[in-house]
């Protein structure tokens, strides 16, 4: 008796309107992040490497800034609303290098997207590919740590 719609939202929020893992649908969009993160990380490393033979295709800067400053919003949502107790876990650890990491990779994204845009008159110096693959990889495995939380 129950549409599709009403299950969604129980899945997503449980019966008694509590979020899915105690953090609603961020949690999911987290641990898809940081898929497609370590995706777009690992395995242009990896090829750099030599341990595969086969690469991502080169995107658009647009999509790479873009999904820059999605990771980054997402990772600021993880670092702010994890639990605030005062303990000394691995999640109150893990808090502040995610919200730095999150305010180097909105930089990453949102400085060279305005200045593509000459809203802003500078820009980042030229990043070395392999340190943007391995803050991706970096961002991609605090995405997953934060969606993999509560679970």
């Amino acid at each position: 008796m129950f549409s599709v719609a009403e299950g969604a939202m129980k899945a997503l929020f449980g019966k008694k309107g509590q979020g899915m893992m105690m953090g609603g649908p961020r949690k999911p969009i987290s641990l898809l992040l940081g898929v497609v993160f370590l995706a777009f990380g690992l395995i242009p490393l990896l090829n750099q490497f030599k341990v595969i033979g086969f690469t991502i295709p080169a995107l658009p800067s647009l999509v790479l800034y873009v999904l820059s400053i999605i990771g980054a919003v997402i990772l600021l949502w993880d670092a702010i609303s994890e639990g605030m107790s005062m303990g000394m876990g691995m999640s109150q650890m893990l808090r502040p290098a995610t919200f730095v990491m999150a305010i180097v990779l909105l930089a990453i994204g949102l400085i060279p997207l305005l200045n593509s845009i000459n809203v802003i008159g500078f820009g980042l110096p030229a990043l070395a590919a392999t340190i943007v693959n391995v803050l991706y990889v970096v961002t991609g495995a605090l995405l997953l740590y934060g969606g993999t939380q509560g679970f």
